[in-house]
């Protein structure tokens, strides 16, 4: 059926190309392109929106866990250079033994959740292929950075037949850096790019549970000089 709705897809933009190509003469009174198909704003500020998904590692929790996460932004577009408010939540998850109804079993637990708010700048650095709306480039490479507040939330679900370490809940602010590229730098456009985060080490407690019990003990030793993160995001920015 999905390969069925991507024929059905494809053949009507094809009819559509089609037609437009037979026509010999296209007159004087063609309608331009831009006035079809709205561009973003170029010079002037036009407001964004942008919503999208995350999904990477996050190191010294004091395991390396996955995360994997939703994103919504909100900002203002000066020409190449787009500001943004961010924020970001995180399933945090690590693999391990659990029993299940047909008995144990590996697989991927949810031992927390991550909370990111951060203040972003972006700027359009590179620009390739042809002119969009004869300023912005069909592809763009881009570049950001800014900090956030990140809040890491544990929960004390024990890996079965054995105790493991729950470090308490975290809170610090992190410097965030990255690149991408941005898409189809329309009204809609696609954002592909890896983000890097780092914070200064500072020395956890955590307890260590078993089931639902827990009592408080030392973290490993970690003589870490920072804990970071890597994030790859796919989102699409909406500019108004």
């Amino acid at each position: 059926m999905r390969n069925f709705r991507w024929f059905a897809l494809a053949s009507l933009c094809l009819g559509f190309t089609g037609v437009a190509s037979a026509d010999p003469d296209p007159g004087p009174e063609r309608v331009p392109a831009d006035d079809v198909v709205p561009t973003a704003p170029k010079a002037s500020n036009g407001s964004t929106v942008r919503v999208g998904t995350a999904v990477g590692f996050i190191y010294g929790a004091p395991d390396p866990v996955l995360a994997v996460g939703l994103q919504a932004a909100i900002g203002q577009r000066f020409g190449r250079l787009g500001l943004e408010a961010e924020y970001t939540y995180l399933d945090l998850r690590e693999h391990g033994t659990v029993i299940t109804e047909l008995g144990v079993t590996e697989d991927s637990l949810s031992v927390g959740a991550g909370h990111r708010l951060a203040a972003l700048a972006r700027l359009d650095v590179l620009q390739f292929g042809p002119k969009v709306d004869r300023t912005r480039a069909l592809v763009t490479v881009y570049v950001e950075g800014g900090a956030a507040v990140a809040w890491n939330r544990w929960s004390n679900t024990a890996l079965t037949g054995m105790g493991r370490i729950v470090p308490d809940d975290t809170k610090r602010t992190e410097g965030q850096a990255g690149f991408g590229l941005m898409i189809f730098p329309h009204r809609v456009a696609w954002l592909l790019g890896w983000r890097f985060s780092v914070s200064p080490h500072e020395d956890a407690t955590g307890s260590v549970c078993r089931g639902v019990s827990c009592r408080s003990v030392m973290m490993p030793v970690d003589n870490s000089v920072v804990d970071h993160s890597m994030l790859f995001q796919s989102s699409l920015e909406f500019t108004f």
